[in-house]
């Protein structure tokens, strides 16, 4: 694993965070929502909960992964969402989450947010998350623009993060492990910023060696920057060894 994060050009303080062990196999991207005070707080707490209700848990059996990220999600949301109740100044304050997790022969990825999540395989990269925004959910008819408090709201605007709601739904995919699997995690001041096609492009460059990792990573950082570095950026990748 490696990952990289940077304030961007534009922005004024770093409100994403990021955290992994490659040891545990386990990465955590958070970004904190954009314009309301409190970001960089929101995205701390999310990738610190998420760490110690990892590392601090007994062992999990593979067939409980699933409930165990959802609970662990859950966990987070509460911490979040309490935060903000309790601490005048801070209400609505709210993150992205990205969690990679390596277990068995198994990767699961867990989603809130527009923060997303890839898979580059075999000279392919896909997306294997969803961005839980207006726009999205809208096309595919899982929001009636016309029920929205404001129907003028722009698509971008988040309908999922963590700590926004008493209550969190966790987008959570299973995928079969395989050598030579390269995955990125990011939040959006990368893939707002950089095409698919050029992401793909950094990452075919690097992804034949595990020692290149750290490049990758600090390539994308740097490709975002040059395209304008409007947002902070924050990219983790994991990358499946062995023949």
């Amino acid at each position: 694993m490696a990952g990289v994060t940077h304030i961007g050009r534009r922005r004024k303080n770093n409100q994403d965070s990021l955290f992994f062990d490659e040891g545990h196999g386990i990465g955590v991207v958070a970004d904190g929502i954009g314009g309301r005070k409190g970001g960089e707080i929101a995205s701390t707490l999310v990738v610190e909960g998420v760490r110690d209700v990892f590392i601090g848990s007994d062992v999990i059996r593979h067939e409980e992964i699933t409930p165990f990220l959802a609970s662990a999600v859950d966990q987070v949301n509460t911490t979040v969402y309490q935060f903000g109740r309790a601490n005048e100044g801070y209400a609505g304050l709210g993150s992205t989450l990205e969690c990679i997790l390596f277990s068995g022969d198994m990767v699961y990825v867990a989603h809130v947010g527009d923060s997303r999540t890839y898979l580059f395989e075999d000279g392919h990269f896909f997306q294997l998350t969803l961005d839980h925004n207006v726009e999205n959910f809208v096309d595919r008819g899982m929001v009636n623009r016309d029920s929205l408090a404001d129907p003028r709201v722009r698509g971008s605007a988040l309908v999922k993060a963590i700590g926004l709601q008493s209550g969190c739904e966790t987008d959570i995919c299973r995928i079969k492990r395989r050598p030579g699997q390269l995955y990125l995690s990011c939040s959006d001041g990368l893939s707002s910023m950089v095409s698919d096609k050029e992401v793909a492009a950094i990452l075919s460059r690097h992804a034949g060696s595990p020692a290149s990792l750290q490049k990758a990573a600090e390539e994308l950082v740097d490709t975002a920057n040059a395209a304008g570095g409007r947002d902070n950026i924050t990219v983790l990748l994991a990358r499946v060894e062995g023949r």
